[in-house]
């Protein structure tokens, strides 16, 4: 991204102090309460900027209003960069080859609803005989750190339905090497199964890819354009107790990979309190489980321009010419 971008990115930044602060309290709040919570603590799944947890990180920004994808908008600048390498794609069996390019989930967010991978969702069979998930890695340009608030944001393709979300669910994980992966520790409050056509309560979630609305598209019936488009906020302060921030594996200010692993929604997996996970289920065969638009870098760690990468090269090759200057001179008085 160039200079001109950065400045661009650091003054709206600034602009979005209140969000930052917003999440940094989510996270101490979260620390000081053992990580408890309770029904509809969390944010909604569009614009809910006073929510002291998990705003939505509004993916366009502009005259009409954030989070709206309208020719007026643009993407929202507080993105410093989006993913630019696919690292790993292991969907489940059966994914159709429309949504199997994992390509799709590199670049900016488009709130597109057909712009996305899946991972697949497994079938009650392949549950039960403990099939693996589908998941998939990717790698960034940008190196994420730990900075304030939100340091990065993961879109699906969500949408309102039925006085809720139609969401489907993912782990996040973060790696500095790409092998030792975190997990952001979840919660998950929906207390009973869904049903394929069900919706969940996004106040209920929080930590878990999926639950914010990120979706453009034209009603049928009323003609209405109907455009969202929120990020799922991620805040690396939540993994300072992690082991592997402990044992020195796992650097929070230099995150290369982030990995998100499909949560079949039928209660087999858990929150980070041994809760079932439950999101509809089960979904469409060959599109089913979560589906991956985008990761937005929130807070990156600076790099180097390369002229000043040039001048480094330069003055060190300087110091050690004028070195070697120097004690050649001093052999040639010594004889």
């Amino acid at each position: 991204m160039n200079h001109f971008c950065r400045k661009i990115a650091s003054t709206v930044q600034r602009l979005n102090n209140l969000q930052a602060f917003s999440l940094g309290l989510a996270t101490l709040t979260v620390a000081l309460t053992g990580g408890t919570a309770v029904a509809g603590t969390f944010s909604g799944p569009t614009f809910d900027p006073s929510n002291p947890f998990d705003p939505g990180v509004p993916g366009f920004v502009g005259p009409d209003g954030p989070g709206k994808v309208t020719p007026n908008n643009f993407v929202n600048p507080i993105f410093v960069g989006f993913a630019t390498e696919v690292k790993d794609y292991s969907p489940a069996p059966g994914v159709v080859p429309s949504f199997s390019n994992p390509a799709k989930a590199l670049g900016a967010v488009t709130a597109q609803f057909d712009d996305v991978v899946s991972l697949g969702e497994l079938t009650a069979d392949q549950l039960d005989a403990g099939v693996t998930p589908g998941q998939i890695t990717l790698g960034f340009d940008s190196i994420i750190r730990n900075g304030t608030g939100a340091d990065f944001a993961v879109f699906e393709n969500g949408f309102e339905f039925s006085g809720g979300t139609s969401a489907e669910l993912a782990y996040v994980e973060v790696s500095t090497d790409g092998i030792n992966f975190a997990r952001f520790p979840s919660t998950s409050l929906t207390p009973n199964p869904v049903g394929s056509f069900g919706v969940i309560d996004s106040t209920d979630i929080f930590n878990l890819a999926g639950k914010h609305v990120n979706n453009a598209f034209v009603d049928d019936i009323t003609g209405e354009v109907i455009s969202d488009s929120f990020g799922t906020p991620f805040d690396l302060e939540t993994l300072t107790t992690d082991s592997l921030v402990i044992s020195g594996l796992l650097n929070l200010n230099q995150i290369n990979f982030v990995r998100l692993v499909d949560i079949p929604g039928r209660g087999d997996f858990l929150d980070a309190s041994g809760r079932p996970i439950f999101d509809p289920y089960p979904t469409s065969p060959g599109g089913g489980g979560f589906d991956l638009e985008a990761i937005g870098v929130i807070n990156a760690t600076q790099v180097p321009e390369p002229s000043t990468l040039f001048g480094a090269c330069v003055a060190i090759g300087l110091g050690a010419w004028l070195k070697k200057q120097k004690k050649n001179s001093g052999s040639t008085n010594d004889a």
